[in-house]
């Protein structure tokens, strides 16, 4: 249940019709409140408003907004396209769901709506002296509203197609799913922090499906297995692909074969798997994403090293900011009888560095500055990522030493790797 929960909002919060349409059915609602107060308050003082005054400005308001809300939508889906080209389309859904753009198109749908309604509440005749008050100051305050909007629209236009826009709306998503991550390294259960064999007379638990594994519900299988007092040992990551028959989990203690069968059912619907990883809960996909956009700038289309850099600086926020959301220790448990295996630090900075140490190993800024990177990272995660984070150190200094041909650029490589070595030990003792 909390898997579809979270899959609903993940997909609603990437849909472009969804707030334009709570706009229109809030504006046709304020329309009914107006008819409603005709029918239900008068006025106890003797004020009226003309209905052509509010038909002019309604009138404007509908004429204007058609155009401006078309117009929008063309501004935002070409500068949607020219984000995801200058970057990775994997950004493209967390570029979608940032919500400045929808909320400008939203507003004026949301006017236009509202103008065309209440034209047709005053050609039908609907609105007495009561309704017309009431949708006369409606009508001021929607215009106040649009033109605010507009304004802020203007600005957030120039930046949504900006490279700058797009790192920072993909570093936020990584810095929580990997603070998430950190905080429950166990996704809620008994973290596994090495590669354990199957358990002792466990009874392994096979997929029916093909695909990647996308969420793991931890809470639904302990409140299975408290019931039925038996352990579960998850034998699979999120992000890993998976064939049918392979083995997902294993039921330790295991007790009657009824207890059994049904364990294995609500183990394979607890251990969902899909087509692509799982956008909001994967960290190894967020950070790749990160270093994709840094992958294509070093391209040799493109040769933007600074863009490369910049994702370095953004990778060291992200994994500074996750750590310190999750208190560094990452030792939050919620279910101990479901056994969970840990996302593998080296996969994880794998994804985040490999791409800019192998495309950026010949460009001496990026190299240098891959390696302070990796430095800077390290006194904030737990003791278990230094031996990553020292592999990847040395592997950004072996590719360097085979792509530079100018030896005093590999020098600068070579005593940043040393600083940074210096500094971990300092660090650790």
């Amino acid at each position: 249940m909390k898997f579809h929960y979270k899959s609903l909002k993940a997909y609603l919060s990437e849909q472009l019709w969804l707030r334009p349409a709570v706009f229109g059915i809030a504006a046709v609602l304020s329309v009914v409140v107006a008819i409603g107060v005709d029918r239900w308050i008068s006025l106890p003082f003797d004020f009226s408003i003309r209905e052509q005054t509010i038909r002019s400005l309604l009138t404007i308001m509908a004429s204007a907004m058609l155009t401006v809300a078309t117009f929008s939508v063309s501004v935002m889906l070409a500068a949607y396209v020219a984000a995801i080209s200058s970057s990775t389309p994997r950004a493209f859904s967390m570029v979608v769901s940032d919500s400045s753009a929808k909320q400008a198109i939203s507003t004026f749908i949301g006017a236009f709506t509202f103008a065309v309604v209440g034209l047709i509440g005053l050609n039908v005749g609907v609105f007495q002296s009561s309704g017309r008050i009431v949708l006369f100051f409606t009508t001021l305050w929607v215009f106040v509203w649009v033109v605010g909007t507009l304004i802020f629209w203007i600005d957030q236009v120039a930046r949504i197609s900006t490279v700058s826009s797009t790192i920072s709306k993909v570093s936020d998503r990584a810095k929580d799913i990997l603070a998430q991550q950190l905080t429950h390294p166990g996704l809620g259960g008994t973290p596994i922090y090495a590669n354990m064999l199957p358990p002792e007379g466990g009874l392994p638990v096979v997929s029916g499906f093909t695909g990647t594994v996308q969420y793991i519900d931890v809470k639904a299988m302990s409140d299975f297995a408290e019931d039925a007092d038996i352990a579960i040992q998850v034998a699979v990551r999120l992000g890993d692909l998976v064939g049918s028959g392979k083995v997902v989990a294993w039921i330790r203690e295991a007790r009657t074969d009824e207890v059994n069968a049904e364990a294995e059912r609500r183990i394979r619907s607890a251990i969902r798997i899909g087509q692509g990883r799982n956008r909001s809960e994967d960290p190894v996909l967020a950070l790749r994403t990160l270093s994709e956009i840094a992958d294509r700038a070093l391209s040799p289309g493109i040769n933007d090293p600074g863009t490369a850099i910049d994702i370095l600086d953004a990778l060291v926020q992200v994994f500074a900011d996750a750590a310190a959301a999750s208190g560094k220790d990452g030792t939050s448990l919620q279910h101990s009888c479901v056994l969970v295996p840990v996302l593998d630090p080296d996969v994880m900075i794998t994804a985040a560095f490999e791409q800019i140490a192998r495309d950026g190993a010949g460009l001496v800024e990026v190299a240098v500055h891959l390696q302070q990177a990796l430095s800077a990272i390290e006194p904030c995660l737990p003791a278990p990522w230094s031996a990553a984070l020292k592999a990847q150190s040395a592997q950004a200094l072996e590719r360097s030493k085979q792509a530079m041909s100018h030896g005093r650029d590999f020098a600068r490589v070579e005593v940043a790797a040393h600083l940074a070595r210096q500094f971990s030990t300092k660090a650790s003792a």
